[in-house]
């Protein structure tokens, strides 16, 4: 073994080591969640990619390096599913969800039988990946937006620095493989090329295990907190001051006017009409309404409002869509997303339920 080899094996061997830590974090002693789920897939996969380079690893894991590479190139969906899960607080698995780690794993297991189309099947990965990261940083963006959970709010904070650094790295660490491949076929890969990657996959290690080590009794509290959004939940202790009923009685009557019918309306939107600050709408939402996310707040409303509608005779020949417009969606697909979370129907199904017997 050379130099170059041993070195290259000690930063890829601590790579994988800190992602193991880092799965033991996360399953002790927290119960079992989706978001915990994803985050030890996405470091078992980070762990395996890491080392699975190594020929030492390729000869002794022998004939299971297909299984094993084909979880590591999943990694960056198990990542992308992770963050999507511990900011959704109604998240459930949904068959869809497998679709992204399944189509990675697929681009890889199609090159067995056909080593010609692992060029094509690299870049077309690449492709994926940068969409699902771009995709994990609007999330996250949103999370700052419309959560009013305190902690959670800081959270997002700290992952709308770290998932654009943890992104790029994925992407170049994907980069960087299709380039080592390429030139594996005509003699190997350089050696600047190889510590290079070795190098920027310890440093992605390092920034991910030191960063959620920090976050992690937030982001998977431990005990009956089974899911993050539980963690500040409760903004306001003891019985509410006589200034805070006023103002909640405001933000209910203006709610019950039709406020949550605003095209997009926002926090700060809503904050500026009751003429109080941002932060103190948030604290009286989450604290004495008990909402986590301000889209499930005015989500309430309007389908409620909703419902009102569709049981309605005269508007019985009103299209779904329109109705969705009318009540302040910008599209009805989240319109029908939040109809079926708080009724279990469809809009549509709701209003034949509401008619069929007649």
């Amino acid at each position: 073994m050379s130099l170059v080899d041993l070195i290259e094996g000690i930063m890829r061997g601590g790579a994988a080591s800190l992602c193991i830590v880092m799965i033991v974090q996360i399953f002790a002693p927290r119960p079992v969640t989706w978001p915990a789920i994803y985050g030890a897939l996405f470091f078992l996969g980070a762990a395996i990619y890491s080392v699975v380079a190594l020929p030492t690893v390729v000869e002794a894991i022998g004939p299971w390096m297909i299984p094993f590479k084909t979880i590591g190139i999943a990694s960056p969906a198990f990542f992308w599913l992770f963050v999507r899960a511990l900011h959704d607080d109604n998240y459930q698995f949904r068959w869809i969800d497998a679709a992204a780690p399944l189509t990675l794993s697929l681009l890889f297991l199609s090159c067995v039988p056909f080593p010609a189309f692992k060029g094509v099947s690299m870049w077309i990965n690449i492709a994926l990946v940068t969409g699902l990261m771009v995709h994990t940083i609007y999330v996250v963006r949103c999370c700052m937006t419309n959560d009013l959970v305190t902690a959670r709010r800081h959270v997002a904070k700290t992952m709308a620095w770290l998932i654009p650094i943890v992104s790029l790295a994925i992407v170049g660490v994907e980069t960087v493989e299709v380039a080592n491949m390429r030139l594996a076929t005509e003699g190997g890969a350089p050696t600047s090329l190889r510590l290079a990657t070795a190098v920027l996959l310890l440093a992605v290690a390092i920034v991910l295990t030191t960063s959620l080590s920090s976050l992690r009794k937030t982001l998977l509290p431990t005990g009956e907190e089974t899911h993050p959004a539980a963690v500040g939940a409760a903004q306001i202790e003891g019985p509410l001051s006589a200034a805070d009923r006023i103002d909640l009685g405001r933000i209910r009557d203006l709610m019950e006017d039709g406020g949550y019918l605003a095209p997009g309306l926002s926090i700060g939107e809503l904050a500026q009409q009751l003429g109080l600050p941002e932060h103190r709408l948030r604290k009286l939402i989450n604290g004495a309404l008990g909402y986590r996310n301000f889209a499930a707040f005015v989500n309430d409303y309007r389908v409620s409002e909703a419902k009102r509608r569709l049981a309605q005779p005269d508007l019985v020949h009103t299209q779904i869509t329109s109705l969705a417009f009318d009540l302040g969606y910008g599209s009805l697909a989240p319109f029908n997303r939040a109809f079926r979370e708080r009724t279990g129907v469809s809009p549509s199904e709701f209003r034949e339920q509401v008619f069929g017997s007649g």
